[in-house]
């Protein structure tokens, strides 16, 4: 029997239906005498330090580095059931197809599956990035061998197993440091996460101690052929300029001024082009996080979940974790079936969508420029607004508005521009006129994905602009000159922070680790030297948050004292990005097959141990509130998982003896201190009311605290 591993469900029932005759059962796609099954993502984790010493189960400095080698992996809790289904086809199977998205994560996903069920049965590899019948077909019909991809798998295998090594072992070597001061809470360390909070802490810096300086524009008043032209002052090169190429001198200008006052004007260069912005591209999950924090103020982990309800409860979008922005020929086959299904779910757009022309192909239908997904976008199917929440059809219209801007008309308009000479000095003035409104009639003020701006004219009226020609003569009335402050760069929001996550590399110093940021993002489209995932990026931001490493005041992110007095007692390969530089070259290298695994790994962990024996955080004391846990309330209940007493604070009951922790509100439900008392003793509360689902519907249930993870989840009373 043929068994085809999907990452994915979508994926499977794509490959099922290129396979033809598909019977669907319980976990799987039978599809005559081959079977299609799936994962959703991972479903293996790395196993929790217990599970190779029992005694990590408490945190312990005399522990430490914690030993984690021989990685072990364990079923993911709320994937399992599905798991048993694909452990158990991998085990019928005489051959297997692997089915992972063509990319390292894709690749190890599935490889992992087939380690850990001990699979000894040959193994294919099909590389499919569109989740179409077409294109699955021809892909099955292009099968190779997954050994080719062996070094793909393993370069994924290291950068796990290290951040697992390198996140478990930094973040108890710092948490147990802090409590030994009375500072409560985890002092989480990662590879990704902890160089974010490093920039949220830079730029605040950098603003608070900006030392303003003053720069000076010149703008000239020049009377020609009867037209008022106020052209800018070009600086020539070897004048007195900051780093942006602005005057610093003030009596330059001033000079400049007085020099080209009442001096004849003479135009040395004009020109007028017909010029086109086409529409933004479609979004990757970066940019869509961005927009919707931007415009409507929603978290990147908030418009994540949102777009994977539209994904999974209303089939209404394509794959929502992608970091592309581009979309496959195949999907333009589609564009007619798509646009359809906007016009039924959103009534409101009709009269752009009358004006969609289908058979336009635009800049993001491009197959070079794919990555392993395509960009978020409708699907053919018509969801019913309805039965969406309020946040989902705003997430919707966004996605389906930016899709329907490809079909519509470019933007188009004239740019005009004009040097003049005044008395050995130069004067530029530039005016544009729009001649086709075309897709900015629906997405007016919209940013390019790729960071594409639109041309920006100057004030002097087109007309008259447009009207000069070479050598006209005219007068330079005057010359204004304006000093300027310089200005720091502004606080981070969430947005601008997400957008900056992507570029990171323009911070690194080392020019060497800067061009290794930008290699590992060769080939993707609107990454250039970033860190972390657009899936990853939201999580961590969530989880710096609730940790107190920083508040958001007016959409600004402030970071806390606590925030500011860990990065700045890090040592700086903590806090910058160097370190996915770093792994990447070494990656790289695992990759070809001139460095192992275990090399990368018995290197990794050396300095691990130089890092855990060696925490400073002699700082931390300035600044930070110092309440000695004797001194906090604690429940009565001890820890579960290793008998430590249980603080109470604001948000959340955190054990004093380990990673274990219970919010104090849980799905929009805050718990009473006695719900607590009993969830900590006993493992498990009576039946609670007033939880909420994410589209908002409420439910009862009891709470059920796992006391060998910590985790809590809930548990359904059957209804006779």
């Amino acid at each position: 029997m043929r068994v085809f591993i999907a990452e994915k469900p979508a994926l499977a029932k794509v490959i099922a239906d290129a396979l033809g005759a598909g019977v669907r059962k319980d976990g799987y796609i039978q599809c005559g005498s081959d079977v299609v099954t799936w994962c959703v993502g991972h479903i293996l984790e790395l196993s929790p330090p217990e599970a190779h010493n029992p005694a990590y189960a408490k945190w312990n400095a005399a522990d430490l580095p914690l030993k984690l080698r021989p990685a072990q992996y364990q079923p993911k809790e709320n994937t399992a059931a599905q798991f048993k289904v694909v452990q158990q086809l991998v085990g019928q199977a005489t051959e297997i197809v692997h089915a992972g998205d063509p990319d390292d994560e894709g690749q190890l996903l599935v490889d992992e599956v087939l380690t850990y069920c001990h699979s000894t049965c040959p193994v294919k590899r099909v590389l499919i990035n569109d989740l179409n019948t077409a294109a699955a077909k021809k892909a099955l019909a292009n099968l190779r061998d997954n050994r080719e991809f062996l070094g793909l798998s393993q370069k994924a295998l290291a950068r796990s197993i290290g951040d697992q090594l390198y996140g478990f072992n930094m973040t108890r070597a710092y948490t147990l440091a802090a409590r030994k001061k009375g500072i409560e809470g985890v002092l989480s360390i990662g590879r990704v996460q902890t160089p974010i909070l490093g920039l949220i802490v830079n730029r605040f810096n950098a603003f608070q101690n900006h030392s303003a300086a003053f720069f000076y524009s010149l703008s000239a008043n020049i009377d020609v052929t009867g037209h008022r032209i106020v052209p800018r002052y070009q600086v020539p090169e070897g004048a007195p300029v900051d780093d942006k190429g602005r005057l610093i001198d003030e009596s330059v200008a001033n000079d400049v001024a007085t020099a080209c006052k009442g001096q004849p004007a003479t135009v040395t260069a004009s020109q007028t082009e017909e010029k086109s912005t086409p529409a933004p591209l479609p979004f990757s999950l970066l940019d869509l996080q961005a927009h919707m924090s931007k415009k409507f103020g929603l978290s990147a982990q908030q418009t994540l979940d949102l777009t994977q309800s539209l994904r999974e409860n209303h089939k209404a979008i394509t794959y929502n974790r992608s970091d592309c922005n581009y979309l496959t020929s195949e999907q333009f086959g589609d564009a007619a079936a798509t646009l359809a299904a906007i016009t039924i779910a959103l009534p409101a757009l009709a009269e752009s969508l009358s004006e969609a022309n289908p058979a336009q192909k635009g800049r993001a239908f491009d197959d070079k420029k794919v990555s392993a997904h395509t960009a978020i976008i409708p699907t053919t199917t018509a969801p019913n607004p309805t039965n969406m929440t309020a946040d989902e059809r705003q997430v919707y219209q966004a996605i389906a508005t930016q899709y329907l801007a490809q079909f519509l008309p470019e933007k188009r308009y004239l740019a005009a521009s004009a040097t003049f000479a005044v008395n050995g000095h130069a004067f530029v003035a530039k005016a544009t006129q729009t001649t086709q409104d075309g897709w900015t009639t629906l997405l007016s003020g919209a940013e390019d994905s790729e960071g594409e701006s639109l041309e920006e004219a100057e004030t002097t009226p087109f007309a008259a602009l447009s009207a000069l020609r070479n050598n006209d003569e005219g007068v330079c009335e005057s010359v204004t000159v304006s000093k300027e402050k310089t200005k720091p760069l502004p606080l981070y929001t969430e947005a601008t922070l997400l957008k900056d996550l992507q570029r990171v590399a323009k911070y690194v110093k080392d020019p060497k680790i800067r061009q290794l940021l930008k290699d590992r993002d060769a080939g993707k489209t609107g990454e250039h030297g970033g860190i972390g995932t657009p899936a990853t990026r939201a999580s961590m931001l969530e989880t710096l948050q609730k940790r107190g490493f920083y508040t958001v005041e007016k959409k600004k992110l402030i970071p806390t004292e606590l925030g500011l007095s860990f990065i700045a007692s890090l040592p700086e390969i903590a806090t910058a990005p160097d370190m996915t530089a770093l792994w990447h070259e070494q990656q790289q290298m695992i990759e070809q097959g001139s460095f192992t695994v275990d090399e990368f790994l018995d290197a990794l962990e050396d300095f691990i141990a130089s890092q855990v024996n060696n925490v400073d955080l002699s700082g931390m004391s300035d600044g930070v509130p110092q309440t000695q846990s004797s001194q906090r309330p604690r429940l009565t209940a001890v820890c579960p998982k290793c008998n430590g007493a249980v603080v109470i604070s604001a948000k959340v009951y955190a054990c004093s003896g380990c990673d274990l922790k219970v919010w104090g509100e849980v799905a929009s439900k805050k718990l009473t201190l006695p719900q607590v008392e009993t969830l900590f003793s006993k493992g498990k509360t009576a039946v609670l009311k007033g939880f909420k689902s994410k589209a908002g519907k409420p439910f009862d249930a009891k709470l059920v605290l796992d006391t060998a993870t910590g985790k809590v989840s809930f548990e359904f009373e059957n209804k006779k």
